[in-house]
């Protein structure tokens, strides 16, 4: 599977706003910063090159069964894992062992759930019920304490100060994107207008979180980063890949068969901002140095380091996980059964 990009990085303060435009984003004082990436198809980019150490966490069920793994969140020293069968298993990552498994387990005992995303925040674990439309938080045990109703499908989820952030996965035609809703479901705004044929979102969460703790959002094949702040986004970093560069909309959904670049997922850790994107059925990356501004590193992907797909972010690390019945021979056939291995990719 391939992993690709977006671009995002940390760390403005914008001190003076503006108005907001037709999408509901607000403008800051100064420019957005613009990267420019351009002849990259004559570099090259190893993985080794990037990466400063990996760290490894193996997650033992103690024999109970979990299928691929779709989604996850981290909440202090735990990983919640929500896997293909809709289970959500709680590991401590410090022993690796299983602390609880929960399963259909909603409103209320033996309810058939269907969750397809899991995010944490405020000391809560949040669920996102795809078919029950609604929000399930838990606390830090899988306790349940609160229902959201929504009143719309949704692709993505992150808690914010005063609610959630949704991605909506249904839009249609030139509809909100990003919805901005308060604990009760109540919607408090809706921001980046679609321009797209279907509804679509690519491999890739729209939402990222940095090491500070800020949020960062972004509309599918768009070359634009907003930045939370005051409840509204704003429009704080933008990529150019030159004449390879796609129109907004459909064209840029259409980016890849148009020849041009189609951009997927990025990361921020504190002083680095690392992107994947793909050209001509190849994936690319780039890199940039957050604390001077100026360094930058690009090219063709090099996979000299097996397993690099990083999906998710703890802290300064880059996350990916492999399922325990992919990883090794040995310990899948112990008693305790071997359900994940996570790879925490340090940058340089």
């Amino acid at each position: 599977m391939k992993t690709m990009v977006w671009m995002a990085v940390a760390g403005v303060v914008w001190t003076c706003w503006g108005c907001k435009d037709e999408n509901g984003v607000k403008k800051g004082k100064d420019e957005p910063w613009v990267v420019e990436i351009k002849s990259f198809e004559r570099d090259e980019l190893k993985v080794s090159d990037i990466l400063a150490r990996i760290d490894t966490v193996e997650l033992y069920t103690d024999g109970k069964a979990m299928a691929s793994i779709g989604d996850l969140c981290f909440l202090d020293s735990m990983v919640y894992i929500l896997d293909a069968s809709k289970a959500v298993s709680a590991f401590n990552m410090r022993t690796g062992r299983l602390y609880k498994q929960i399963r259909t387990v909603g409103r209320g005992h033996n309810e058939y759930i269907m969750p397809n995303a899991i995010a944490s925040g405020g000391g809560r674990v949040h669920l996102m019920d795809f078919s029950g439309r609604c929000i399930l938080s838990y606390d830090a045990d899988l306790n349940l304490l609160h229902r959201t109703p929504v009143d719309f499908m949704m692709h993505d989820i992150i808690p914010v100060d005063d609610g959630f952030l949704l991605s909506n996965s249904s839009p249609g035609d030139r509809e909100e994107l990003i919805i901005h809703t308060d604990t009760s479901g109540k919607v408090l705004g809706r921001f980046l207008s679609a321009d797209l044929s279907q509804a679509v979102w690519p491999v890739g969460k729209p939402f990222i979180r940095n090491p500070k703790g800020e949020v960062f959002l972004k509309a599918p094949f768009s070359n634009d980063i907003y930045v939370w702040r005051d409840t509204v986004p704003v429009l704080a970093y933008s990529a150019d890949y030159g004449s390879l560069t796609p129109e907004q909309g459909r064209e840029a959904e259409d980016a890849l068969s148009a020849g041009k670049v189609g951009t997927f997922h990025d990361f921020l850790t504190s002083d680095r901002w690392l992107g994947f994107f793909e050209y001509a059925d190849e994936v690319y990356c780039h890199m940039e140095n957050l604390s001077d501004g100026q360094s930058h590193l690009q090219g063709k992907l090099v996979r000299d380091v097996p397993g690099f797909y990083p999906q998710w972010q703890y802290g300064e690390a880059l996350v990916g996980v492999v399922h325990g019945d992919d990883y090794g021979s040995e310990a899948k056939l112990q008693e305790t059964r071997l359900g994940a291995v996570l790879f925490f990719y340090y940058l340089k």
